[in-house]
């Protein structure tokens, strides 16, 4: 499985909490999901891709996952 987060570069995120972020969300992920590669950059919009998930419950908990990292932001500091 391979997730892919594509962050807004107009939000003008610092690439330390992108790294920070990356490092958090992959903890997280492959405690569930061992196998994962987790991407994260910047572009021209923020999007999430997940691809190799196949069944509905492993999205929504991979959705809750990543919701629950970005809203706790214990992970910058």
């Amino acid at each position: 499985m391979r997730i892919e987060i594509m962050l807004d570069k107009n939000q003008k995120i610092s690439q330390s909490v992108m790294d920070a972020f990356h490092e958090e969300v992959s903890k997280r992920v492959c405690a569930l999901f061992p196998e994962t590669i987790v991407r994260v950059r910047e572009g021209s919009y923020t999007k999430i891709e997940m691809l190799g998930v196949s069944l509905h419950e492993d999205k929504r908990r991979l959705n809750d996952l990543l919701q629950n990292v970005w809203e706790d932001d214990s992970w910058m500091h």
